[in-house]
């Protein structure tokens, strides 16, 4: 059953490199299984409808990293199963072994794939829709010049999106707080990002502008190409970003902004990510007296930035998007 599950999976391979993805798809195949090679960017859907696969390897690494906002559309879009892999072969009588362990997590996760019923496609665009003619409560929305109290901040990279979407949804509309949200996505795509935000939660969503004056029951979006500062006044100030920044926009810069400005009145969340950014900020939040949560391991696309958020200490709880909304609720209204 099992050199059967192997032969009738199809699986995508998208690598950081070509040079890479060959090696990889040679080892698959070796390993009974049935390989190609996708190229990231936004016709990957399209490819993997065409090469009807079963399930997708996404072998991490800087050029992956850098279509980011690509494949967290690929996670939005697709009932696919995905694979995150950040090891590699090291080359010899190994590499085969290890090969045949990856192929039969591929082949294991396509079968499992296959027994699940998918909402059909106009069920979810009509979800979509109805969400959207949602109008928020009129009486809920701050007034003109009411400058926010509480400020937290919302880093997130890769597979942000839909955990972000999950915690924003479940969020309360008397919450007193406001957010900024520091998702590294391409410059280009923020604003749709915003807009889909805006669809599920009952608080406002925009991207960021100098002279925006932050307001509760608001999440102010930073763009890719900026770093931000807050004025004494709770203005939003917006200055080009270095050309060489590594990370896009700066999750530590935000986070230290807001910690100047709003030192214990101030909070952040580090959801899923690749990398290390904002490790320095939540713990510069911290020093100024303000809070530092987490999402957890087990609902993460990819762990490693809340992971070297918590290697600092300052992390006082974690939870998935869910439970950290509500802990954020008992947290200012019970």
């Amino acid at each position: 059953m099992l050199n059967a599950d192997l032969a009738q999976t199809k699986v995508a391979v998208l690598a950081s490199s070509e040079k890479h993805g060959r090696r990889l798809q040679a080892l698959l195949e070796g390993a009974g299984l049935s390989v190609v090679i996708g190229e990231a960017g936004n016709g990957l859907l399209k490819q993997l409808e065409e090469a009807a696969v079963d399930v997708l390897l996404i072998d991490l690494g800087e050029e992956v990293e850098a279509e980011i906002e690509a494949v967290d559309a690929l996670l939005e879009t697709t009932a696919l199963p995905i694979m995150f892999n950040d090891s590699s072969p090291k080359g010899g009588s190994a590499d085969a072994l290890w090969a045949k362990k990856l192929a039969r997590k591929l082949a294991a996760m396509a079968r499992q794939a296959q027994v699940k019923t998918t909402p059909p496609a106009k069920v979810v665009e009509a979800v979509v829709e109805a969400k959207a003619k949602v109008e928020k409560p009129a009486a809920l929305a701050p007034q003109p010049e009411c400058a926010a109290e509480n400020i937290w901040v919302l880093g997130a990279s890769l597979g942000g999106p839909q955990a972000v979407r999950q915690f924003l949804g479940a969020i309360e509309a008397d919450l007193p707080v406001g957010f900024i949200l520091a998702q590294h996505i391409g410059a280009n795509h923020i604003s749709l990002l915003a807009e889909q935000l805006d669809r599920v939660t009952k608080f406002r969503v925009l991207p960021g502008t100098t002279g925006h004056l932050l307001r509760h029951h608001e999440v102010i979006l930073v763009p890719a190409d900026k770093l931000l500062s807050v004025t004494v006044d709770g203005y939003i100030a917006l200055a080009p970003a270095p050309p060489k920044m590594i990370y896009s926009p700066s999750i530590d810069n935000v986070m230290s902004a807001v910690a100047e400005r709003y030192g214990r009145k101030a909070g952040t969340i580090v959801f899923s990510g690749m990398g290390d950014d904002g490790a320095k900020g939540v713990v510069d939040i911290a020093k100024h007296g303000g809070v530092v949560w987490a999402q957890d391991v087990e609902s993460c696309v990819i762990s490693s930035m809340p992971d070297q958020a918590r290697k600092t200490d300052c992390v006082t709880f974690s939870a998935n998007p869910q439970a950290l909304a509500r802990h954020l609720y008992e947290y200012y209204c019970s």
